[in-house]
């Protein structure tokens, strides 16, 4: 839950700047955050066996 809150974090920092605020990029966007939390969680799992 940490990584996806701060992957997340991430993502809203770049709509506060005005990048992927339409609705399809905001989708496309929603869907990179949870692949990448994923990955990273994964790499974590990993790191941490």
């Amino acid at each position: 839950a940490l990584l996806y809150h701060l992957v997340a974090g991430i993502k809203h920092l770049f709509m506060d700047m005005g990048i992927g605020e339409e609705l399809e990029s905001g989708r496309l966007a929603s869907k990179i955050t949870v692949a990448v939390s994923v990955i990273l969680i994964l790499l974590a799992g990993v790191w941490v066996w």
